[in-house]
């Protein structure tokens, strides 16, 4: 028993707000801290706080999270994640943010919604333009929100773990085929 509370006691303290989460704390926007991504700090966001935390993130002097170097999308058992990478010019500080669309609150037939980020940087252009063609992301106010990779008339979204792979020449398994 004592070495379950040993194990324990680590992982608590671990997940405890980190410098970024403590922030948005002192300017009333929760957040959860998640285990590290290869020692950054990566908190979860609720949706309708994403654009404040951005625009902090970014604005503020002391955080200066300036850059946004990528947005991803995850395709997870039971949530659909929009990840996003920030990074300080002036600090050298990293952040990962994941806001996470709850499988059973997407209708049948509906795509997730996460708000786009495209007003505050244009990086996210493009990278949420993939994210919605390979995993089916839908980005709220994006200028221009089409397919990226996969030609337009492409049937679903090939990194979603529903995602039937449509059988023809070019990837019948064929001996004889060339790939």
């Amino acid at each position: 028993m004592s070495e379950e509370k040993a194990t324990d006691k680590p992982a608590q303290e671990s997940l405890s707000a980190g410098p970024f989460g403590q922030f948005l704390l002192e300017h009333g926007i929760p957040s959860t801290r998640l285990a590290d991504s290869c020692g950054v700090e990566t908190i979860e966001l609720e949706e309708k706080h994403l654009e404040g935390a951005m625009k902090r993130f970014r604005n503020s002097a002391e955080v200066a999270l300036d850059l946004l170097i990528a947005v991803s999308g995850v395709d997870s058992p039971e949530t659909f994640d929009s990840v996003y990478h920030l990074w300080s010019y002036s600090n050298s500080n990293e952040l990962v943010v994941k806001v996470r669309v709850p499988k059973s609150s997407v209708a049948a037939g509906q795509l997730p919604t996460v708000t786009s980020l495209t007003p505050f940087w244009s990086a996210a252009n493009w990278h949420e333009r993939e994210s919605y063609d390979l995993v089916g992301i839908r980005y709220v106010g994006h200028p221009y929100l089409r397919r990226i990779l996969n030609p337009w008339d492409w049937e679903g979204h090939p990194l979603r773990r529903d995602y039937k792979q449509v059988v023809d020449a070019l990837n019948d398994k064929n001996p004889h085929s060339f790939r």
